[in-house]
């Protein structure tokens, strides 16, 4: 077993990895000691995974939050698929009624994986990034040998398992037994509220209070609250509510900055007279913060926060947004100067449920060169797990945006675990699975994916995709509110006027009552998963039910004992 170590003048050199075997189990290990501080990358036994075209068997790789595939030994063009970013920290291989799963259990933060063809073999292995740093950890990577049964599903309970006994997660059932608030989240579905925003991507980058775009008001807090009585009006009586762009500026405003609460959707006293009508209800409510991005626009916005690249400069994400630019937050300082204060407001306004915090698990964590507040990629996921811990204590629960699994022992709902749930334009993406799906299922709520976000409004494929996946449906009244990318779908719920108000509830009481439908196996794991024939699939759950989605037909059935 070897790696590649490439370092930062480019050159390359091969080493040996130590590895052992032990009740089944391959544990191979490099040593933190081992690694040179001018080491840039390390391609981890990339001769251990490798198939020729021809063969029985694919590869199972993640393309990051886009979500997890399968590559067949087929005939393709030569070419490497690169993904710094994994958002599960696995990956396999089948090799028909055999096959073996390897789990990174050190640097698993710091890892992306590589898969290709060349000379007629296919491969692929996970890439260290050392970025010339002091490795805090051995890198290491579990291989357990699966037999009889090495499909994508298998290989997703087995790594359920070791999430259950290593990875610190704990079964929604479970938890939901020790706090009501959680429990009663996990009743209804979720329904987000966009109330007002800024352009998206915003025409300028660096806003201040004299070059700040309008804000739009979409949905005043009385208006939120028309939503809940029709709600009421057509027979829903479980449902999460949760405010988006309550805070000054709208959505992603004028973060870290959150009051005051905006006066053009009604102020304060409106936002919390709301939140009480909503609770007498019966229905939970919540609101959107954020815990990662800063906008010069912020009266509080300070460099000392920031989270500071190696060169030291400040690190910034590539894209504009409704509040400019955003500069990323260091984790630690989040906590320390924001997450503590921040929460505390918002309790008091009254908010209980799954409180969201956006885009945590949507990117994976990042290191910090300040000085000051200096981080490794496992301090920064400490930290947002602190954050994540904290909202349980005060609200009952956390959610947050895509499905990164550092995050996976402290999360209670993802709006969507990944984007895609078709082949993109990944070369070697043959078959997207819902990996993640089986493995998170009753451990964390989740809708299925974004193209399953508002599926009353879609097409019957996407209300089938909810059957076929699980989870927990979403809606997002004013989904659309950027101007270039609709990565939610065009499809919207609005209530600009009453009758747009009574035809989006209407349309969600069907999404109410299919979560109704599946009730059963909220808390159950799906088992299996498997294509029975071309657009047919059947998913299994732990308690024994079977959901048959037929997409030629454009129906479904459940099957229980």
């Amino acid at each position: 077993m070897k790696a590649r170590f490439v370092y930062l003048n480019g050159e390359t050199s091969i080493h040996d990895v130590t590895a052992h075997e032990e009740n089944g189990i391959l544990t191979a290990v490099i040593s933190k000691n081992d690694v040179s501080r001018d080491v840039n990358y390390i391609d981890f036994m990339y001769d251990f995974f490798n198939a020729k075209i021809g063969d029985t068997g694919y590869f199972l790789c993640n393309d990051s939050s886009e979500g997890t595939f399968l590559t067949y030994f087929t005939p393709r063009n030569e070419g490497n698929f690169s993904k710094e970013l994994a958002c599960v920290a696995c990956y396999g291989w089948n090799k028909g009624n055999t096959g073996i799963l390897g789990i990174i259990t050190g640097m698993r933060y710091d890892f992306g994986m590589e898969l290709g063809l060349k000379d007629g073999i296919y491969y692929t292995y996970p890439r260290f990034y050392i970025d010339g740093d002091e490795m805090y950890e051995d890198i290491c990577v579990k291989y357990y040998t699966l037999k009889n049964d090495a499909t994508y599903s298998a290989m997703a309970r087995k790594y359920r398992e070791y999430q259950l006994s290593e990875g610190g997660c704990v079964p929604i059932k479970q938890r939901a037994e020790n706090d009501e608030r959680l429990l009663k989240a996990t009743e209804g579905i979720e329904v987000r509220i966009r109330q007002g925003w800024k352009p998206a991507p915003s025409p300028v980058e660096n806003q201040t209070p004299e070059t700040e775009p309008p804000m739009h008001v979409a949905c005043t807090f009385d208006r939120v609250g028309d939503i809940a009585d029709e709600f009421k009006r057509q027979g829903i009586n479980k449902a999460e509510f949760c405010l988006v762009g309550w805070n000054y500026g709208g959505h992603d405003g004028r973060f870290p900055q959150i009051l005051p609460v905006d006066p053009r959707l009604g102020g304060e006293e409106r936002m919390v007279s709301l939140v009480k009508k909503i609770k007498e209800m019966g229905y939970m409510v919540v609101c959107h913060d954020d815990a990662t991005a800063a906008y010069t626009i912020a009266d509080c916005f300070d460099e000392e926060y920031l989270l500071k690249n190696k060169d030291g400069s400040l690190h910034k994400r590539p894209y504009c947004w409704s509040g400019g630019r955003p500069y990323k937050i260091c984790p630690q300082r989040q906590y320390e100067r924001f997450e503590l204060s921040n929460q505390e407001i918002i309790k008091n306004f009254g908010f209980e449920g799954l409180h969201y915090i956006d885009v945590i698990t949507n990117l994976p964590p990042l290191k910090c060169y300040d000085k000051k507040h200096p981080a490794t990629r496992k301090d920064s996921a400490e930290w947002y797990r602190k954050i994540m811990r904290l909202s349980r204590k005060n609200f009952g629960g956390f959610a947050s945006e895509s499905g990164f699994d550092f995050a996976a022992s402290d999360t209670d709902y993802v709006i969507y675990p990944v984007f895609k749930i078709e082949p993109n334009d990944n070369p070697f993406c043959d078959e997207m699975v819902p990996f993640w799906q089986i493995v998170y299922h009753g451990i964390i709520m989740y809708n299925p994916s974004t193209f399953t976000l508002n599926y009353a409004a879609k097409a019957v494929k996407n209300r089938l995709k909810f059957f076929e996946w699980g989870g927990r449906p979403l809606v997002c009244y004013f989904a659309n509110f950027a101007t270039d990318y609709n990565w939610m779908g065009k499809e919207d719920f609005l209530s600009t006027t009453d009758e747009d108000l009574k035809d989006s509830v209407s349309k969600i009481k069907q999404m109410s009552e299919d979560y109704e439908e599946l009730k059963p196996e909220r808390f159950e794991f799906i088992n299996n998963h498997e294509k029975i024939s071309d657009g047919v699939y059947c998913t299994t759950y732990s308690n024994g039910t079977k959901v048959i989605v037929d997409y030629n037909n454009e129906n479904y059935k459940i099957e229980r004992k």
